[in-house]
């Protein structure tokens, strides 16, 4: 790992917007060097600077009315690369906030009358500012409340619009008094206590006076700022050694030969279908003006850093960090078809009539369905969180030819083009039009580029009502991909499993088609190797395949069933119940209806959830885990139980993931006697004293079977952490 440390700093207002051509200076705290100094670019950032971790820096901006540089923070390098952020004076609020009206010291705001259907989002696009500076300006009580006829105050650098409410005048420079001529000058003024109020409010009244010129200068040099283009630099500190920043070297992100910005590759098409939820990006191989914008809006809104539009070794890592922090899993129960005569995706039919339509069963859902769900998720959790609203549970995900004959549809986009999804509102599943309204309008048109019309290459929106009166999605949201062109139908879009769905690390990615040097921005690679050196994430994407590679052959979320004596077959389970059925229990109340029910009444949850807790595995974790058993057995639950106990308990796996320490062999020993669907290696004695042919498990028996497809999932992917380790 690298003892250096590359920092960017962005100076901001209050309202959170970047403020341009501010004197800068940073300086190292313990030599008191200066690092570097200059002007902020149109962004509001300066220069990057590169120097040893642990290194303390003060940075000083220059103050508003003398050349005097005042110390604004101070930080500490602690991170391979680092953004750090700058709040400016309060004073450069009202620089934002007022407009001059032509008078010196005149200004009024510009504001903005609420109209049906507005919302803080669509008036903050429709001004060009943001949802944050609005909440802030208006000190809004809820920013996802306002009424109509409210008015809304408007910082005053944004566009006319043509709303009659907003004042459009362009802000004019402040003109100063013209000084008296000598023949002008009165007499000295009398030392008389009203007088000299006077005298004191007339200096007060010049001071404000010119503080506001001052104002207004910076504001029209603001102004042309913003059509510049982003030009950050970077320079190598070496003040600690007593020498001089080295020559200015340009950002890595906006011109190395590694960053990409045009062709068409395999990792180009991964990441435009991981930013289907971020400005609707299609999943084409290409580089397009879509692809650019989309990532801007991904660095903007997740990554929270400068946009460049490129993508690079820093956008990689987001994007996979993103990929664990908001998983799907947990939404999946029902997203295959329940019709009993397919695979859970159809059988591949082609072009079968069904009423008017034209009938494809695709063989599993479409990649950019799941990854606009995981954008969705995160809106709601993160701007939208206020709103109270998150995403329950996919409602109806893979429906077959057969499953449309069964309930008499005729409908064909749900065979992997669509989901339908339910909401919940402050943890309970809400039904309200205005919150599906909320969605479809704030997020998934605004956010992801969606329609209510059936647009070419647009997410489709079901609406409430369609055009021809009948009643739409009305108590859940609707949105599918059936306006794709044709060539984003190809079967490779197309994944059955969450694994698939989501698909690998992008880091792997870049190594498997010999890209590495892509990293080189986000600290992945080190200065003298040319091998991949993953983050600790590798390890925890591969315990998350590992998860599911273990309950393809336990079970979902919501599966169950009701144990049975050792030899006889179990009589009641279900590998996929109603949603709720486990997650909706608390760990107690799983442990009771164990206790209290006998194997042959199906009231019984003996072996329950994803990873087939049996009670006494369960109850085990709940002590392990200081956990009073009230808690829900949800699916964040199951996956706790299974990282913080059941993995902890097996020494082999636990040291094979943490160390490398352990071998393959072993580990498959200690997950075939957790999980009975896991086969022992060959050569291996079960518990029975039966020795294995590579297909039998520990606890094989009339009961148990182990699962051969499961078995070779698990196996592989303990090769694959056997390796990482292996290989640093």
């Amino acid at each position: 790992m690298s003892n250096k440390a590359l920092v960017t700093v962005q100076i901001l207002d209050a309202l959170g917007n970047p403020i341009p051509k501010i004197h800068y200076q940073v300086r190292n705290q313990k030599t008191d060097q200066h690092v570097v100094k200059g002007i902020t670019n149109s962004k509001g950032c300066f220069y990057e600077i590169q120097r040893d971790k642990g290194t303390v820096l003060d940075v000083y901006v220059k103050n508003l009315f003398d050349d005097g540089m005042k110390k604004v923070k101070s930080f500490t390098l602690s991170k391979d690369r680092m953004l750090v952020k700058v709040i400016s004076p309060k004073l450069l609020i009202d620089l934002k906030t007022l407009e001059n009206n032509g008078k010196q010291g005149g200004y009024k705001r510009k504001t903005h009358i609420v109209q049906k259907g507005d919302t803080l989002t669509s008036i903050a696009q429709k001004y060009q500012t943001t949802v944050r500076a609005l909440d802030v300006l208006n000190n809004l009580e809820n920013k996802n409340k306002i009424s109509i006829g409210q008015i809304i105050k408007l910082p005053v650098n944004t566009p006319a619009t043509g709303n009659k409410s907003s004042q459009d005048k362009k802000p004019q420079p402040i003109k100063k008094q013209p000084e008296k001529t000598k023949s002008q000058k009165s007499a000295p003024p009398k030392h008389d206590e009203k007088k000299a109020n006077q005298s004191s409010e007339s200096k007060l009244d010049d001071y404000k006076n010119k503080a506001l010129e001052k104002l207004n200068e910076w504001y029209e040099d603001g102004k042309k700022a913003l059509t510049e283009a982003v030009k950050i630099e970077m320079k190598e500190d070496r003040s600690q050694d007593g020498g001089t920043p080295k020559s200015d070297t340009s950002n890595l992100c906006k011109s190395s030969p590694q960053c990409i910005s045009s062709g068409q590759s395999e990792l180009i098409r991964e990441i435009n279908i991981r930013l289907a939820g971020f400005g609707g990006a299609l999943p084409t191989d290409k580089f397009t003006p879509l692809t650019e914008a989309c990532i801007k809006q991904f660095q903007r809104d997740y990554m929270g850093v400068p946009e460049t539009g490129k993508i690079c070794g820093s956008l990689l890592l987001a994007l996979d960090k993103f990929y664990t922090e908001y998983p799907v899993a947990g939404f999946m129960a029902k997203a295959s078809c329940k019709c009993g005569k397919c695979s859970g995706y159809g059988n591949n039919r082609k072009g079968v009539t069904s009423g008017s339509n034209v009938a494809n069963e695709y063989p599993g859902i479409h990649r950019s369905l799941i990854w606009i769900l995981k954008s969705l998720n995160f809106y709601l959790k993160n701007e939208f969180k206020s709103s109270g609203l998150e995403v329950a549970y996919i409602e109806s995900g893979y429906r077959c030819i057969e499953n449309n004959k069964q309930h008499k549809r005729t409908s064909v986009n749900h065979m992997g083009l669509a989901l339908d999804i339910h909401i919940k509102k402050d943890g309970v599943r809400t039904k309200e039009l205005l919150d599906m309204e909320f969605i479809r309008k704030n997020i998934m048109e605004i956010k992801m580029g969606a329609s209510e019309q059936r647009q070419t290459d647009k997410i489709y929106l079901e609406p409430k009502v369609f055009n021809n009166g009948g009643s739409g999605a009305t108590t859940w949201v609707h949105y599918d991909v059936t306006r794709f062109s044709q060539p984003y139908f190809n079967d490779l879009f197309f994944k059955k499993s969450v694994a698939e769905l989501n698909g690998g690390p992008l880091v792997e990615l870049v190594k498997k088609i010999n890209l590495v040097s892509i990293l080189s921005c986000s600290g992945v690679l080190t200065a003298t190797s040319n091998n991949l050196k993953t983050s600790d994430k590798t390890i925890d994407e591969l315990v998350v395949e590992l998860g599911n590679a273990i309950a393809s052959g336990e079970g979902s979320y919501e599966a169950w069933n009701a144990g049975a004596p050792e030899g006889k077959r179990v009589k009641y389970g279900k590998m996929n119940d109603l949603p709720g059925t486990i997650t909706g229990k608390t760990i107690n109340q799983l442990l009771l209806a164990s206790k209290n029910y006998s194997w042959q009444d199906n009231r019984r949850r003996f072996a329950t959830g994803k990873y087939q807790t049996i009670p006494s595995t369960l109850d085990a974790a709940r002590k392990r885990m200081n956990l009073t058993g009230d808690e829900l057995y949800d699916a964040n639950m199951q996956e706790r139980v299974f990282k913080e106990h059941l993995l902890r308990g097996r020494t082999e796996i636990y040291n094979l993931i943490h160390s490398g320490s352990s071998t393959v062999e072993k580990a498959m020993i200690d997950a075939s006697r957790e999980w009975a669907s896991i086969a022992l290696p060959k050569g291996s004695k079960n518990k029975f004293g039966v020795i294995s042919d590579g297909s039998v498990g520990y606890h094989q028996s009339g009961t148990n079977r182990a699962n051969s497809h499961s078995t070779a999932k698990v196996k592989e992917i303990f090769e694959k952490i056997k390796a990482y380790h292996s290989s640093k």
